[in-house]
């Protein structure tokens, strides 16, 4: 279970703080920000927001978050030395709640397991999340990622965002799943062109490189996928990719 530092819910129409609820299973969406540094810097929030705004316009929920009034919302009284925690941003018609807690390091030796299973609406990051969390409660988070497949063809992880290295190309999944902030950032940050194509397992078991990249878990080498027997072959593009997402980090 999650060591939270804090947790908080409020009225959507008043922003009075009432008990708290996850939202878990509501009709709403969420965002996840990693905070960063002895003067916590929210990484990425401008595009976390902009993002969250317009999922919940999507969802016809009549709430604009903005900078400022999430920063109010936070505890100022947090007695913490330097950040490296994840802050939860969880919205439904009338409820607003947030949580932080302190980010867990991916470990080095890290793996993915293949699952059935394609998310509710995938394309917005909503709260119909109770499947996934089932799942994820079977696995070590810091050690495993489950990745997602839908008719044998692979989408993304739990967390993450999937991207494929062959002969230096970079192939990301094409179909219907949320493309989240940290891929985009990098993406746009590297000048190989990259191509979107349906992934198999033939796919995934061809890749030089598996890279799962996310607010939570920042860039990951994957190192196997047992299921497949795939092993990694190289690291030369998780390097670049890593390095571009520490810089900002140190911003």
């Amino acid at each position: 279970m999650a060591n939270f530092l804090f947790r908080k819910s409020y009225r959507l129409s008043t922003l009075i703080k009432v008990d708290y609820d996850h939202l878990w299973g509501s009709k709403g969406v969420f965002t996840t920000i990693r905070v960063y540094g002895k003067k916590p810097k929210y990484i990425f929030i401008k595009e976390h927001l902009l993002q969250l705004n317009k999922s919940l316009k999507k969802l016809h929920i009549n709430f604009f978050l903005t900078e400022k009034k999430l920063l109010e919302l936070i505890s100022n009284k947090l007695k913490i030395k330097k950040y490296n925690h994840l802050l939860r941003v969880a919205i439904k018609k009338n409820i607003i709640s947030i949580s932080l807690r302190p980010r867990l390091e991916p470990s080095n030796s890290f793996q993915c397991e293949l699952i059935n299973y394609q998310r509710i609406n995938a394309g917005i990051k909503n709260l119909q999340y109770k499947k996934i969390l089932s799942m994820q409660k079977k696995i070590d988070m810091q050690k495993k990622e489950i990745l997602f497949y839908n008719k044998k063809n692979v989408l993304e992880g739990s967390t993450t965002n999937l991207i494929l290295i062959k002969n230096n190309q970079i192939i990301l999944p094409k179909g219907n799943y949320y493309k989240g902030i940290t891929m985009n950032y990098l993406l746009k940050k590297i000048p190989n062109k990259h191509i979107f194509k349906v992934i198999s397992f033939l796919d995934l078991s061809s890749a030089d490189e598996i890279i799962l990249v996310g607010s939570g878990k920042g860039v990951v080498k994957v190192t196997s996928v047992p299921k497949i027997k795939w092993f990694s072959s190289s690291s030369k593009m998780f390097k670049r990719f890593f390095s571009i997402y520490k810089a900002q980090l140190e911003l």
